[in-house]
């Protein structure tokens, strides 16, 4: 009988401590937004990385009304959080991040401290504004919750204003959910002005924006039709005329390379970065980069655009019959034929600079 006991035990199921931490997390943190006066919250059981939802409460002559104004939580229980440069840290996979990123309403990150019940919060989507480089990294990152972000004393004010979308952070992702529509179908006039109130709201947007148009042209992939492309190429060249002194290399290769050969629409935005900002793009070594790549065209192209800098794009097409195109590369010197000049002066105003690659020749001794 004894025997027959013992084994019936070890078949009942565990609860891990950090599952316990888990469990007990989530409860400090539904009882603190059930206690505030102005929020309701609920559970969310379906939601991947999403525990909690909390929507904010009008109160009139004691009868609570719903405002529609969400934001989504997702909880982290410590029993030992790590405290430095007034903050906390926890490591969140860059994964999730890029998800809390697409969302339409806030995603908070609440950290709670189940010895101390205090608990913390972050709107991820606010900080990743600037810190974009993060999801393109290692899988995850240690991402800081300052010390002045104490839920209890945030329910009256910062946390409705999130809710409601009046704060600045609110404002730059609005202007950034138009540049993706106006740039779904490219519309210069609509993405002028995006790009406008982008510029008046702050500097924080810009690699937001891009990093959001180049994920869009990846996701799209063999699916993207040749005007698709030609479409997705004029938003490419748009955002780096205005914001290309805002990119790395990193993002520029990011933009062109697919594999062992390259996006024309991403050439079309290494086009705007050269007519926009030529001495920005000089000053990162993109040819050496794609001669490293085995991309030999575009090594070829970088040093032309970068040998005429002083002309943009057009100019260089009314001008291509009289230009220096011979440019060494790892696998050798690249040039345009005299007898293919009229060909590109000609197929240009359709092809854009993709004429000057496809044109390429070996130039033998």
């Amino acid at each position: 009988m004894q025997l027959a006991d013992t084994s019936r035990r070890r078949t009942l199921p565990k609860r891990s401590v950090s599952q316990r931490t888990g469990d007990l997390a989530e409860h400090l943190a539904q009882g603190a937004f059930l206690d505030a006066p102005n929020w309701i919250c609920r559970t969310q059981s379906h939601d991947f990385g999403i525990d909690l939802e909390a929507e904010l409460i009008d109160i009139t002559d004691g009868v609570e009304e719903l405002s529609g104004a969400l934001v989504k939580i997702q909880v982290k229980g410590t029993l030992k959080p790590i405290y430095r440069n007034r903050g906390y840290y926890v490591r969140l996979k860059t994964d999730y991040l890029k998800y809390a990123n697409q969302f339409r309403v806030p995603v908070l990150l609440l950290l709670v401290n189940v010895r101390s019940n205090e608990i913390h919060y972050l709107w991820l989507q606010e900080y990743l504004i600037g810190r974009e480089e993060i999801l393109y990294g290692a899988r995850s990152v240690l991402v800081k919750v300052p010390e002045e972000n104490k839920l209890s004393l945030s329910f009256q004010h910062h946390l409705p204003e999130i809710a409601l979308g009046v704060t600045k952070g609110s404002q730059l992702m609005a202007v950034q959910k138009l540049f993706e529509v106006f740039s779904s179908k490219y519309d210069p006039k609509a993405l002028a002005l995006a790009s406008d109130l982008l510029k008046h709201l702050g500097e924080g947007g810009h690699i937001a924006i891009f990093n959001g148009a180049i994920d869009k042209l990846n996701k799209r992939g063999p699916h993207l039709s040749r005007v698709d492309s030609q479409e997705f190429g004029k938003v490419l060249a748009d955002l780096t005329r205005r914001f290309g002194e805002k990119l790395g290399a990193d993002q520029i290769l990011k933009m062109v390379v697919r594999g062992g050969t390259y996006s024309l629409a991403g050439l079309d935005g290494l086009l705007g970065l050269y007519d926009g900002f030529p001495d920005h793009a000089k000053s990162l070594g993109l040819a050496r980069r794609f001669d490293e790549l085995e991309l030999y065209e575009l090594s070829w192209y970088c040093q032309f655009r970068e040998a005429h800098a002083e002309l943009d794009s057009m100019s260089i097409w009314l001008q291509i019959s009289k230009l220096e195109t011979a440019f060494k590369t790892e696998a050798g010197i690249l040039h345009i034929p005299e007898e293919d000049r009229d060909y590109c002066s000609m197929k240009w105003p359709n092809r854009a600079d993709a004429v000057y690659l496809q044109s390429l020749k070996l130039k033998v001794p």
